[in-house]
């Protein structure tokens, strides 16, 4: 009986001496300066620089207002960022990269990956070096580079985010034409003093909107005729279609012979917006070509263009842009629109 409990203390001995070295190992491997990626402190982060070995850069900088800007030039989306850093602070390791596979990983990192420089208070903290998914899609392989080193860790580590489904590779775009915000017009109705919408060849459809206060308007046709009465209603509702209006795509800086050819064509509607301070922007808008494989309607006639999406020209004839006809058609009403509602169209 003795000699079997003897037994058993050593068994036991032997079981917990093993799990002490294991989770000893296993906290030498998961912890230390090459994995440790996390940056808590995102309302500190300023700058973010972006690159790739296809020589494509993109810098993130918030300015004195607190407004990301890309590339100094415009304002970046806002959800976007917001996703960067939430990856930042969140950012956990999920398993290190079989030791087998780190070379050829750290290749493949060096070779097609995305650099991410990570600034604080205008200092370099952690650069990450962004790989591809980890097979089951739920990670991401990374490797680290510490504010003040001069080369990056030679471990390649699995991160996840706890939560999330997926991988983080394509939070790291670098085209600037993606980055751009994409809200280009949000005035609200009392700061409007009127509106053209010129729908070219319908003069009796086309129309100027004056506005003289929140409930004073005049509205004309472009043929001269004063529309009276109207539904004021229908002009403040109008008006409100101005406060939140995006692009789909930037296409202002694109060398597609496609959109240079549109670019290039005439406009088949302008509407020009004047506001409180006398500012005017005319908006171009032009028929975008049907998509490959879509050139035909429900019932097989072909489309002459796009229902979905169309061209905009703005800013001085400085932008160029495709939008979504879903939130834009509510500005593209004739005249009749702002008729009283028990008005009989003769």
């Amino acid at each position: 009986m003795k000699k079997n409990r003897l037994v058993i203390l050593l068994l036991l001995f032997l079981v917990v001496g093993a799990v002490f070295v294991i989770s000893k190992n296993k906290r030498k491997t998961l912890t230390g300066k090459d994995d440790d990626f996390a940056v808590p402190d995102t309302a500190t982060i300023d700058k973010l620089f972006l690159a790739n070995k296809l020589g494509a850069t993109a810098l993130l900088e918030k300015n004195d207002k607190g407004v990301w800007m890309i590339n100094g030039k415009y304002p970046a989306r806002r959800d976007c960022i917001k996703l960067l850093l939430i990856t930042f602070m969140r950012t956990q390791i999920k398993f290190p990269a079989p030791q087998a596979a780190q070379e050829n990983m750290l290749k493949e990192i060096a070779s097609k990956g995305t650099k991410c420089e990570i600034y604080q208070n205008k200092k370099l903290v952690k650069t990450w070096y962004i790989g591809h998914e980890t097979q089951d899609l739920r990670g991401t392989f990374c490797l680290l580079q510490g504010g003040d080193n001069d080369k990056p860790y030679n471990k390649v580590y699995a991160i996840e985010l706890p939560g999330f489904i997926g991988t983080i590779v394509p939070r790291f775009f670098i085209t600037e034409a993606e980055w751009r915000d994409q809200k280009i017009l949000s005035i609200t109705p009392d700061k409007i003093k009127n509106v053209t919408l010129n729908l070219f060849g319908f003069p009796d459809s086309s129309y100027t909107i004056n506005v003289m206060g929140l409930h004073k308007f005049d509205i004309t046709t472009l043929s001269g005729k004063k529309i009276q009465p109207f539904d004021t209603a229908a002009i403040q509702q109008y008006l409100s279609y101005f406060m939140n209006l995006n692009v789909e795509k930037w296409y202002t800086n694109s060398f597609l012979p496609e959109i240079d050819s549109v670019r290039k064509s005439k406009d088949f509607m302008q509407i020009s917006l004047t506001d409180a301070d006398n500012k005017t922007n005319v908006y171009k808008f032009y028929h975008k070509p049907p998509e490959e494989g879509h050139e035909l309607d429900e019932k097989g006639n072909k489309l002459p263009y796009d229902t979905q999406n169309m061209y905009v020209k703005f800013w001085n004839d400085a932008e160029f842009a495709a939008i979504p006809v879903y939130t834009w058609g509510k500005l593209f009403q004739s005249s009749h629109y702002f008729l009283p509602k028990n008005t009989v169209k003769k």
